[in-house]
């Protein structure tokens, strides 16, 4: 009887011990949270180095925005957060909080202007943070409620769930007007962004894609050389039909003919040679 009750115990503590040294497992998209869930307080650190656990923020809801500097995906969709959330809501009991994914603060400082976000930026400088809501990759937003149940979960920017997301955040906020709705139309022209300056060139060179796919557009300055840039963005060459340099407005234009079959392939980075005023760079279709 004895031993019985002794190999019960062991068995316990071994199952235990097992149980514990497992990961929870992910979803599909990487969660390991869901909609309805608590999250427990906890503290963020601020960019400009000041500290505020979420029960400190005065806010009805609560959105965490997981970005990378380094993220194209996350640079394509912070500007319409910025445009379409929190510039017409920051005054109506919403807060809005970049989570910085393992960076360093002047790496952080550098994209928070090239990208032109306004809302406070929090750095997750050991991804703690990062993991208590997910594995993978970066581009999430959390939506809170004031209570820090989570309302609403987002993965990539994807034009729909993102105006899922805005109408999850009216009507937490209690608006029943339709001021967040936001046409196909006018996703794509707000697809606008800096080049990376890879080439620390100083030079701010605006990428905009002005046709009317959905497509995941980013770009880099590689090199400076002589009266040229060369620089890079994420189009198939086989694609691009046309260029041209406007001297009047200092804009390089690229023809791009989207293909309608299926590529298995990684997008590659472009390389063109661009006059060194160049200021904007244009991607537009090509039937």
């Amino acid at each position: 009887m004895r031993l019985t009750f002794i190999a019960l115990i062991v068995l316990i503590v071994l199952t235990s011990a097992l149980t514990c040294g497992q990961d929870i497992v992910p979803d599909a998209r990487g969660y390991i949270v869901k909609a309805g869930d608590k999250v427990t307080d906890f503290e963020l650190e601020f960019l400009d180095g000041s500290t505020k656990k979420l029960s400190e923020l005065d806010a009805d809801v609560i959105v965490l925005n997981f970005f990378a500097s380094w993220c194209g995906v996350c640079r394509k969709e912070i500007p319409h957060i910025e445009q379409e959330i929190w510039q017409p809501l920051k005054d109506r009991r919403l807060i809005i909080i970049g989570v910085d994914y393992k960076e360093k603060p002047e790496i952080v400082e550098k994209a928070k202007k090239e990208i032109g976000m306004t809302y406070p930026i929090a750095l997750d400088s050991d991804g703690k943070i990062f993991k208590k809501f997910a594995r993978g990759g970066v581009t999430r937003n959390i939506v809170l409620d004031k209570n820090f149940n989570i309302i609403f979960l987002t993965r990539l920017f994807k034009p729909e769930e993102f105006q899922q997301m805005k109408e999850a955040i009216r009507h937490k906020l209690g608006i029943k007007d339709n001021k967040l709705k936001t046409s196909q139309k006018e996703y794509r022209s707000v697809k606008k962004m800096l080049l990376q300056d890879f080439a620390n060139a100083g030079k701010e060179i605006q990428l905009d894609y002005t046709g009317q796919h959905k497509i995941h557009l980013e770009g880099r300055i590689f090199s400076v050389k002589k009266n040229k840039l060369e620089i890079g963005v994420s189009l198939f060459g086989d694609d691009i039909v046309a260029q041209k340099y406007d001297k009047t407005t200092r804009t390089y234009e690229i023809g791009y003919r989207h293909y309608k079959g299926v590529r298995i392939a990684i997008l590659p980075m472009t390389k063109f040679e661009v006059p060194a005023d160049t200021e904007k760079i244009i991607v537009y279709d090509v039937k």
